[in-house]
């Protein structure tokens, strides 16, 4: 049997405030399989964002673990998780955070920069998933001559350059209308079954939610089945 690529143990995690701690998460546990779609939904303020930010480690927890791939991150230096997230995981985002000085081919290349060496492979795969994501008349352009659709599109293939295990999308049809969301989702579902991928996808919509193959709801610190 297969081992999860993403799994968390009792995660916690409260902030600061001056009337005492905020408890926003409060022992998470789950694993996310191999190529298996994982959807979270919850109500604003539930701790969607905090929990991807602890699951790539951008930031730490109170208490609990992450493991990616078997391997518990912050028994890691920083160094090491910063290196290994370039490799372990894609991040998609809402505002798509690309560099508006480079053009669409380039900002895909970004992702195999941050792991250093850039091969004429890197080049070829780069080339390869613009073609996929229905851009490769559109390699040149910078982001400011990109529709919001294009260039989430762009952060796609960027996000599956370096052959990643899971990929981690936080609302990325949020700035799309809902024609354009509609297509932008069914590319991601598409591009990471075709890969062997596995998703975990936060949104608030919950026609999205049931693509995927499983639907988590996070409130009170926790996940509700409903």
């Amino acid at each position: 049997m297969s081992s999860p690529v993403l799994q968390t143990t009792n995660l916690t995690k409260a902030y600061a405030s001056p009337e005492g701690p905020i408890p926003v998460l409060s022992g998470v546990d789950m694993a996310v399989m191999p190529g298996e779609s994982v959807s979270i939904r919850g109500e604003s303020g539930s701790g969607k964002t905090t929990l991807l930010y602890l699951i790539s480690a951008l930031e730490s927890p109170d208490h609990g673990q992450v493991m990616w791939t078997g391997e518990s991150i912050f028994e890691k230096s920083s160094n090491w998780r910063a290196r290994r997230r370039c490799t372990f995981m894609g991040l998609v985002f809402q505002a798509y955070y690309l560099i508006p000085e480079l053009d669409a081919y380039e900002n895909v290349l970004m992702a195999a920069r941050l792991k250093g060496k850039l091969t004429a492979a890197d080049r070829q795969r780069a080339k390869e998933l613009l073609d996929r994501v229905g851009l490769s008349a559109r390699m040149t352009h910078t982001p400011g001559k990109l529709s919001g659709g294009e260039r989430q599109r762009v952060a796609l293939a960027r996000a599956l350059l370096n052959q990643p295990p899971l990929v981690l999308a936080d609302e990325p049809t949020g700035n799309l209308d809902e024609h354009t969301g509609e297509d932008v989702m069914e590319l991601l579902l598409e591009l990471c079954r075709d890969e062997g991928a596995s998703l975990f996808l936060v949104t608030h919509n919950p026609d999205f939610a049931t693509r995927t193959d499983r639907q988590l709801f996070l409130h009170g610190g926790g996940f509700e089945q409903r």
